[in-house]
């Protein structure tokens, strides 16, 4: 499954519904300038969308390999599943990040940690070389890629705002989610295990090459944006994590918006952590397939990015987003209900339409309706609620799995996500239409 990073996806289910009371969001100072229409900005994001690109590549390469290479050290679920937790608790770093990304110039922050993703990367290479690397290593380097991804990730939602007009957030968040996707999971994540077969080193290189010539992309100095240093003076971090905390706190929509993000991530963690496991002892095939399921996921996810603009136009945000997640939930259902490659196929597939449509449509809500002198801290406060309750989908569908079968945890799932869109999703539509109005 995608990560889907996406922000992740999941949520609980917050109570009653109403209108949203005014907003009590701290001071702030004058807002940045808007950046240029739409025929000024594309082609900055042009440049942008290159840069992610090069990185999504080297991403799935490493994405495929990290979860073989602890394969290769245990056939535990338990402990497999600890890579996958490890990973979501370096993403609680999200709100630190998020004030980051108000403080400091947004894109030496992005250019900052690929640079410390590259480090850990070629560490990673340097400890498979020498046969020195273990599952602790493995967990602490897992935690650390975590931390680096959910900082970068709240950095360039952040960010984008200043490349993109208002009106094409949401068609410049498809193009990038589609181009992850393709790059990263229908062609990285294939090719990294192909690499891993051949050589256990090899993707951890080609990794942390593509870190380097993202790296080369962003210090172009073609990207022109507004200008994003705060006026006046500024306060400490812990008070501006909790301007980001109070703010997201104070707008109903959006707090029910990442608490049902934070159950669905914690149902679909099944796939996540037992997707190897599912492939190699459920549908019995090599491991070698188990890349070309995630690139069916890839492929869903290209659909869903592409599509979400059309999506948003038609349908509606919010709408579209509660069809997203029944789609999920249906696909649950039949990854682990049907003992078929064909289904399987086809179902993560449709799971990753899913996850790129909601991660497409709610994504670009946020961008274009929290302030934007808030947003970096904002976002942080939101990731770091959806992906909380991660960890424990985590084990929880490794001990499940343990006790029953590799099927089981995803079958819950599945029921789980149905029963989320059935009671959030009536609200959150009356919610969206009574803020519209």
């Amino acid at each position: 499954m995608t990560d889907s990073d996406a922000d992740a996806v999941g949520g609980a289910v917050a109570g009653g519904a109403g209108s949203s009371p005014p907003r009590e969001e701290p001071p702030r100072e004058e807002r940045p300038p808007a950046p240029p229409r739409t025929g000024e900005t594309w082609p900055h994001f042009g440049r942008l969308w290159t840069a992610n690109a090069v990185s999504a590549l080297g991403d799935g390469v490493r994405n495929s390999a990290l979860p073989l290479l602890a394969f290769s050290l245990t056939e535990n679920p338990v402990l497999l599943s600890l890579t996958t937790i490890v990973t979501a608790l370096g993403m609680m770093m999200a709100p630190i990040g998020g004030v980051w990304a108000d403080l400091y110039d947004r894109r030496a922050l992005l250019i900052a940690i690929d640079l410390c993703r590259f480090v850990v990367v070629g560490l990673i290479a340097l400890g498979v070389l020498t046969d020195t690397l273990n599952l602790v290593l493995v967990y602490i380097a897992a935690g650390v890629l975590g931390m680096g991804e959910s900082i970068f990730l709240v950095t360039s939602q952040a960010f984008l705002p200043q490349v993109v007009a208002p009106e094409q957030l949401t068609r410049a968040n498809g193009r990038l989610h589609a181009v992850q996707v393709v790059l990263r999971d229908s062609i990285g994540q294939p090719l990294g295990g192909v690499l891993f077969a051949f050589a256990a080193v090899a993707p951890f290189l080609l990794d942390g090459a593509s870190f380097l010539l993202g790296l080369m992309l962003l210090l172009l100095p073609a990207l022109r944006t507004v200008r994003t240093d705060p006026a006046g003076p500024r306060t400490g971090w812990w008070q501006m994590v909790r301007e980001g905390m109070r703010y997201l706190r104070s707008d109903r929509l959006l707090m029910r918006l990442a608490v049902v993000l934070g159950v669905l991530n914690f149902f679909t963690m099944s796939l996540g952590v037992l997707m190897v496991l599912y492939v190699v002892r459920w549908l019995h095939l090599p491991q070698g397939a188990y890349g070309f399921f995630l690139a069916a996921n890839a492929i869903g996810g290209v659909a869903g990015g592409l599509s979400s603009d059309w999506v948003r136009r038609r349908v509606g945000v919010l709408p579209g987003a509660v069809l997203a997640l029944a789609v999920m939930g249906v696909s649950c259902l039949l990854i682990g209900g049907i003992r078929s490659t064909a289904v399987a196929a086809v179902s993560f597939g449709a799971v990753g339409f899913g996850i790129a449509t909601w991660q497409t449509l709610i994504t670009a809500f946020r961008q274009t309706t929290i302030p934007h002198d808030l947003l970096g801290r904002v976002n942080g406060a939101f990731r770091m609620l959806s992906v909380c309750v991660s960890p424990f989908g985590a084990i929880t569908a490794g001990v499940v799995a343990e006790i029953t079968d590799i099927n089981v945890p995803i079958i819950v799932s599945g029921c789980g996500i149905l029963l989320l869109t059935a009671v959030s999703g009536r609200s959150l539509l009356r919610m969206g239409a009574q803020s519209a109005g």
